[in-house]
């Protein structure tokens, strides 16, 4: 990174390096999946589909990938347009949906996959940097979330990772 002539902290060096990393294996991804057709975001939802153990709602889902509950309903119905998920009146209450990957939207997820531009990013990586990546990782996104909660109501609960 360039030398810090304006005084910046060694937090606020720090923030920097995370964010640039952020954005550009981020941007990767997302030109990976725009050769395929899917967003990173549609990507996300697809994977939190198919790994929750439980029926997901708009709700849950807006939850789990820290998004606003009008921009997950927004992003729902463009994928159930687009055949890639369906909305289901099945649960109880009645008044509960649950949102359910369809057989197209199980070859888009299988698509994604198999796409490999994140993996090729931290391959160099050892299994030791991985979980202490991993680790480094979870313990900010608890910051970020208790930080969040006290400027915020509602602020996001669980996170898909």
């Amino acid at each position: 990174m360039a030398n810090d002539s304006i005084g910046l902290s060694k937090d606020e060096l720090l923030w920097g390096r995370l964010f640039l990393a952020t954005t550009l294996v981020q941007r990767a991804r997302e030109v990976e999946l725009s050769r395929i057709n899917i967003s990173l975001i549609q990507a996300m939802v697809l994977y939190a589909l198919k790994i929750s153990p439980e029926p997901l709602t708009p709700s849950k889902l807006a939850k789990m990938l820290c998004r606003e509950p009008h921009s997950m309903s927004a992003l729902i119905d463009r994928m159930e347009k687009q055949g890639l998920i369906e909305k289901r009146h099945d649960l109880v209450p009645k008044n509960l949906v649950r949102v359910v990957v369809t057989p197209k939207g199980e070859e888009a997820f299988q698509r994604q996959r198999r796409a490999n531009a994140v993996t090729n990013i931290t391959s160099i990586l050892t299994e030791e940097e991985r979980e202490t990546l991993g680790r480094v990782a979870d313990k900010l996104r608890l910051r970020a979330k208790e930080l969040l909660r006290q400027m915020q109501p509602d602020p996001y609960e669980e996170a898909l990772f």
